[in-house]
């Protein structure tokens, strides 16, 4: 019985076709995430003097490491089949339940309180109506963490490339972008920050690991006027879903920006 076909055969290929056909690389560094914490949360956040609305941006973009989550198959073991032969039979994908992200702290720590009063919502210390932290002085104090619904958000991690908001000829370019929408997000837990006497050009950091249900992965298209994703000053960046996929969100919603 011959064997069956469909191996590559080898062949010459051209630097100039190489270049063209895998030197298009994709950099770990172009990237926005969004964070959106709930209205309850936000609420809070406005009374401690961290308006998301105005300082939310500002937090995100000080997310300087972070990843895109991955998923694995759960398997089961056959044996008995094929005699001498193991296979691993997929039954259901399991999904990544946390995911780090390390942002630099600002002189004012409005990054760590950020997450700090979300995690005091969560915890019970506080509420949208007001700040139980003081009764948590006393060597009595009780925890009673609110509803799971009213501190869990969806967030955004979009990958995006240093090109994204290049024109040519003023025509807007429509760039291939990964949005990630992590489910059901909430910050799990702050890691300790670390202090010395170090060299002065180091920065504080702060990790915050989250956990989340699942994950959504999509492919986008961003059309924009503008040399920065999401800057209102620039014009309008619109993510346009791909072939078969849902709407999503529009980054900058002012309508009067669009050029």
């Amino acid at each position: 019985m011959p064997f069956p076909a469909g191996g590559p055969a080898p062949g010459p290929i051209k630097t100039s076709a190489i270049k063209s056909r895998i030197l298009n690389i994709a950099t770990p560094n172009n990237y926005i995430v969004k964070l959106q914490p709930p209205g309850k949360v936000t609420s809070l956040l406005a009374q401690r003097g961290i308006p998301y609305g105005v300082d939310g941006s500002d937090i995100e973009l000080r997310c300087h490491r972070t990843t895109i989550p991955g998923s694995a198959f759960l398997t089961h073991s056959v044996s008995a089949d094929i005699q001498g032969q193991v296979e691993e039979i997929p039954y259901r994908r399991g999904y990544d339940t946390e995911i780090a992200m390390s942002f630099i702290v600002d002189t004012d720590y409005k990054v760590i309180n950020f997450f700090e009063t979300w995690m005091d919502y969560m915890s019970g210390m506080a509420n949208s109506e007001g700040d139980n932290t003081v009764s948590y002085y006393s060597p009595g104090a009780v925890y009673r963490p609110n509803y799971y619904n009213d501190y869990i958000a969806d967030i955004f991690i979009t990958k995006f490339e240093k090109d994204t908001g290049t024109s040519y000829k003023g025509n807007r370019i429509q760039k291939p972008e990964i949005e990630v929408n992590l489910l059901k997000a909430y910050p799990k837990q702050v890691q300790q920050v670390e202090l010395s006497y170090g060299p002065t050009g180091e920065f504080l950091n702060l990790e915050v690991s989250f956990g989340y249900s699942r994950y959504v992965k999509r492919n986008v298209n961003i059309v924009t006027s503008g040399p920065i994703l999401g800057d209102p000053s620039l014009g309008l960046n619109d993510l346009v879903p791909g072939p078969g996929q849902p709407p999503t969100t529009i980054l900058n919603p002012n309508p009067n920006t669009f050029a």
